[in-house]
């Protein structure tokens, strides 16, 4: 299995235009997608309904939709393709294409809403795959799937893609964040080589920051107690080293261990200075501060907005580290 950097290079050779030959499927022509389909395909970015999951607004006016196209044709590893029939070329179904820009190669498309129900991106989805595997000897693809958007989830489904993850994404015009599904496949999977090679490269799972604190069973209590958290695990009696936890489902929380780093026998020594942690929100983040300073919380600095698109408070813990809450705006 080649390395993740090499799977990634025939595509990223292709910063500047779009050079996604043209495919065809059983019923289906992809050809390259050019900014002048733009005035085909407004339509279908400005229905609602059609634009309900993606993370931009219905589209205005034919303009924005070239200004769109023409960005995103010229993004690193972008590949795009407009969808139509074999047996009616001229009229544009849709989109798929390669998104480019990413670190892991991913797959987004667009459907008419005539064209719904049909089999339609399935199909056209199966060969951008295939073209990725195969042509581009891609090693893994994402789906980043809305969980409400049931029509695509089938689509990941029958497909074979494998739920890998999830993430909370806020676009600018929605009021609260959604969750996204990654889903992802391999290309042995795609080839029905069964397990087959894995990279030798160690998987990276998270990151929980340890903070050096004078008692680790207070400071479990202050953020139970004061922020919310669970305690996960106390170890040692007294406690030495712990963790906390806070968010609504398994695997998918914020961690932070406690260390007692006065411990006599602990190998780094005194007390280092604080550290500052910065922890995102959903948009509940003026609520989740009123809490703490209701709670009595040490609060650093009240919810502000910034001009980098966050809103942002912070507070110190017993031991003076600083937690910074951020939400999107």
């Amino acid at each position: 299995l080649i390395s993740h950097a090499q799977s990634l290079e025939s595509l990223l050779m292709t910063d500047s235009t779009n050079n996604a030959p043209e495919l065809q499927t059983d019923r289906l022509l992809l050809r390259p997608l050019t900014a002048a389909d733009a005035d085909a395909l407004f339509p279908m970015f400005a229905d609602p309904a059609v634009m309900r999951f993606m993370p931009t607004p219905p589209h205005p006016t034919a303009a924005h939709t070239r200004e769109q196209l023409e960005r995103e044709l010229h993004l690193p590893g972008a590949r795009h393709w407009s969808i139509a029939l074999r047996t009616a070329p001229d009229a544009l179904l849709g989109l798929v294409h390669f998104l480019g820009g990413t670190r892991v190669p991913g797959i987004g498309y667009v459907l008419r809403r005539e064209s719904w129900g049909q089999g339609i991106a399935t199909e056209a989805v199966r060969a951008a795959v295939g073209h990725g595997f195969d042509t581009c000897s891609l090693d893994r693809i994402e789906l980043w799937i809305d969980e409400a958007n049931t029509a695509s989830l089938r689509v990941a489904a029958k497909l074979g893609f494998a739920l890998r993850g999830q993430l909370p994404q806020k676009f600018g015009h929605h009021t609260s964040y959604r969750n996204m599904l990654v889903f992802g496949q391999r290309r042995d999977e795609w080839r029905g080589d069964g397990e087959g090679p894995r990279s030798c490269v160690t998987r990276f799972f998270s990151a929980q920051p340890v903070l050096g604190v004078r008692d680790v069973a207070a400071a479990a209590d202050f953020y139970r107690d004061k922020l919310g958290f669970g305690i996960d695990f106390l170890s040692g009696d007294p406690p030495v080293h712990g963790a906390v936890s806070r968010g609504e489902w398994s695997g998918a929380n914020v961690v932070i261990q406690l260390s007692q780093w006065q411990e006599p026998a602990h190998p780094i020594g005194p007390l280092p200075p604080p550290a500052q942690l910065y922890i995102m929100v959903d948009t509940t983040l003026d609520q989740l501060h009123h809490m703490y300073a209701a709670a009595g919380v040490d609060v650093v600095s009240a919810p502000e907005s910034f001009p980098w698109g966050m809103r942002e408070f912070s507070v110190r813990d017993v031991d003076g580290h600083v937690l910074r809450f951020g939400t999107r705006i």
